[in-house]
């Protein structure tokens, strides 16, 4: 058994743990034991379900099956959520003679479990095709970029729906597609078909490809090997002029500093540039942006998924310069794609997927 694995299934015994207590407990305050040992056994059975779906997924077991032990873990992160918000309320009922504290537990209980619903629904929608004018120094004509991020191959996402999004990609007529790396996020032959998919994406300047960090999970050297097989242009470290009208920069992920390969490099991946074209920087975190300096015009990640699961976004805030949309960081502007589809678990809830439809203009 991983590390990682046993670290994960450790939070999230800690989060089963927080949420009897602070949750399940108080709403069942009252009731008969009969209630309250089915709340413990159905919490129990939620954490059992974690631990199949974690040691189950990569395995040939039917999508569906994945797809529904996942929501488990969504489960846990709401109701935990909840928890959290209810300590609140807890200790008010300490001080305040006659607080409701057993109500508000169950409505925040309900509003938990109505989440669970919203997320699925969230999760089950396909992307929306989000617009945005950017203006470039030096941009001799407009240009337009598909961004498809996150999209991570797995069971949780069906051939259909890749095919779906791919048809909807291609509507656009973009000038070029960019794939923000996490695309991968299962073994090759689970998702073989999907793959494959990725085939019918059509631009007029090609297909361009960066890891994301799920790709170094899955073994970054074999992810680009699969992609180059596809007839995507990989870029890592290095670079294309695009239409003698940008340079288009790949950088790998900053995973490669923790695996040990692959490092991002941005001095290696600015060296065949033209210095008189615009730079378009493709990074799948936007952490990036911590290494790199001025002279790029444009920062393309995604890696956030706009957060996922609200309230989880906050801590994926604080751990990236904004979670979507475009910002200007250190005279780098950068833009943050919400991505495609879903990791971990089936839920999307107050952050709705999406592919990016970017237009670069001149500075008139």
């Amino acid at each position: 058994m991983s590390t990682f694995l046993i670290v994960s299934l450790c939070v999230f015994l800690i989060f089963h743990i927080i949420s009897y207590h602070f949750l399940i407990k108080p709403m069942l305050r009252n009731l008969s034991l009969r209630y309250r040992i089915l709340g413990i056994l159905l919490l129990i059975l939620n954490f059992i379900l974690i631990i199949i779906f974690m040691v189950t997924r990569r395995f040939d077991v039917p999508d569906s099956i994945i797809l529904l032990l996942s929501i488990s873990i969504l489960t846990t992160l709401l109701l935990f959520s909840a928890a959290l918000v209810n300590i609140i309320f807890l200790i008010l009922a300490k001080f305040i003679k006659g607080f409701p504290a057993i109500l508000i537990s169950r409505i925040l209980f309900a509003v938990a479990i109505i989440g669970v619903g919203f997320g699925i629904y969230g999760a089950s929608k396909m992307p929306n095709i989000t617009t945005q004018t950017i203006e470039i120094k030096n941009l001799k004509k407009d240009m337009s970029i598909l961004v498809i991020s996150d999209l991570h191959l797995s069971k949780l996402i069906t051939s259909k729906k890749v095919e779906k999004i791919i048809s909807l990609a291609n509507s656009t007529n973009p000038d070029i597609i960019v794939l923000l790396g996490d695309i991968i996020d299962d073994r090759e032959e689970n998702i073989r078909d999907s793959l494959d998919l990725l085939k019918n994406l059509k631009a007029k300047y090609g297909v361009y490809f960066v890891l994301g960090n799920h790709e170094f999970i899955s073994n970054a050297y074999r992810s680009l090997e699969i992609i180059d097989n596809l007839g995507i242009t990989t870029l890592v470290n290095n670079s294309v002029v695009i239409d003698d009208d940008i340079n288009l920069i790949g950088l790998s992920d900053m995973s490669g500093f923790r695996f040990g390969y692959l490092e991002p490099d941005v001095t290696k991946a600015m060296q065949n540039t033209i210095p008189s074209l615009p730079n378009i920087m493709l990074s799948h975190q936007p952490n990036t942006i911590d290494i790199l300096d001025s002279n790029i015009d444009l920062l393309l990640s995604g890696h956030t998924h706009g957060g996922q699961i609200f309230p989880f976004s906050f801590i994926v805030y604080l751990a990236n310069p904004f979670l979507s949309g475009l910002k200007t960081i250190n005279d780098i502007q950068i833009y943050i794609t919400k991505g495609a589809s879903v990791a971990v678990t089936y839920g999307r809830v107050g952050a709705e997927s999406e592919i990016n439809l970017i237009t670069l203009k001149g500075v008139r």
